[in-house]
């Protein structure tokens, strides 16, 4: 496909153009004459690879560019010059291996930049230089293994940093100095092993932190120093063990996303000072028992994951005399043995404070020695 000038003339009032999916292989500034009111520009899965300086300068009142899948190499800071107004860049999947820095210098207005599955191995300092507005931006699937200090100390807006899929090892403190408007911090799948204390100290807004799908064997109560997160995934880790004092500080968390890990065994002890939690997921964690009054401390609980454990009962006073308001307790996947040491469940049900339920709010147990029966079916065995 050729864009000519001129072809676009009578679309002085188009504010959405959409040419992805064609075959179109390098841009210059001259293809976009009367495209005056231009907004939203898409020029995704094209085999673009070669872009003139000043290529997007005539349509200076773009908001949104994409680039998704093309066959860019190279970038230079001179390509964007004249999109004083665009706001959204969208430059994953594409073959860019380097970023120099300052290279967005030239889009005053930039608040969202994906730069997701490009190849880059590292952020340099300066990188990200001049372009204050920034508040999202996103380097995941990268084989990324370092962070230079500093290399995010000149966007202080930025609200989301997502680096899910990258090989980074370790978090060191110096990584993520001048962030302090950061909220979400997406970790996910990083080959995480070592988080050296204080390393989130440098973020008091993190509310969301997600560090599933690593290597992390152990937690210890300097990690959250200086944060107040409402949300954290420690989901598909190595951690075996969690003490009295692991959640120091961790006094607004409303979820804790602890699924797939070998600890085993759960305590009371555990979860002292989240007195705010409504949602924890225990899915998966190799336990058989659930001791008296493990989740007495959190009276706030709303949503209770135990499922593909090991479990054929549950005690009646896991919560303590306090218990909940209300509370969902996900119990799918256990080999649960429906006998007397369950009527509390069916009674607690009746009351109208607890939901036992298979999946997510929805379904019910299914229990070992009565496979074919629905749950309200079942004969406990009790008077």
């Amino acid at each position: 496909m050729d864009i000519k000038p001129g072809d676009f003339s009578q679309l002085w009032d188009c504010e959405l153009l959409d040419l992805s999916h064609n075959q179109l292989t390098a841009l210059n500034s001259e293809m976009w004459e009367g495209l005056s009111s231009l907004k939203s520009l898409s020029l995704s899965w094209n085999r673009i690879s070669n872009i003139s300086p000043r290529a997007f300068s005539i349509i200076s009142t773009l908001v949104r560019l994409s680039l998704i899948a093309n066959q860019i190499s190279a970038i230079q800071s001179h390509m964007w010059e004249g999109l004083t107004s665009l706001a959204s860049l969208y430059l994953n999947h594409n073959q860019i291996s380097s970023i120099s820095p300052r290279l967005f210098s030239t889009l005053p207005s930039l608040t969202k930049l994906d730069l997701t599955n490009i190849s880059i191995t590292a952020v340099n300092r300066h990188m990200f230089s001049s372009v204050p507005l920034l508040t999202e931006l996103s380097l995941s699937f990268n084989p990324l293994r370092t962070i230079e200090s500093n290399s995010f100390s000149e966007i202080p807006s930025l609200v989301s940093l997502f680096l899910y899929h990258t090989k980074l090892g370790a978090l060191r403190p110096d990584m993520f100095e001048g962030l302090t408007s950061l909220e979400n911090l997406i970790l996910y799948h990083c080959d995480l092993s070592d988080i050296i204390p204080g390393t989130f100290a440098r973020m008091p807004s993190l509310a969301r932190i997600h560090l599933g799908w690593n290597k992390i064997s152990q937690l210890s109560k300097e990690m959250w120093t200086g944060i107040s997160p409402d949300v954290l995934h420690l989901n598909d880790n190595g951690i075996q063990s969690i003490n009295s004092e692991m959640w120091e500080g961790l006094d607004n968390l409303h979820g804790l996303y602890l699924q797939s890990n070998p600890i085993n065994y759960i305590s009371s002890q555990m979860w002292h000072g989240l007195t705010e939690l409504k949602y924890l997921n225990l899915s998966n964690i190799s336990i058989a028992y659930v001791p008296p009054n493990t989740f007495s401390e959190l009276s706030g609980l709303q949503f209770l994951e135990l499922k593909e454990n090991r479990l054929e009962s549950l005690n009646s006073d896991i919560f303590g005399s306090n218990h909940p308001d209300e509370v969902f307790v996900a119990l799918g996947g256990n080999p649960l043995q429906c006998d007397s040491r369950l009527c509390w469940v069916q009674e607690a049900e009746e009351e109208g404070w607890l939901h036992a339920t298979s999946i997510f709010v929805t379904g019910r147990p299914q229990c070992a020695n009565f496979p074919d029966s629905a749950w309200e079916e079942v004969n406990f065995g009790c008077d």
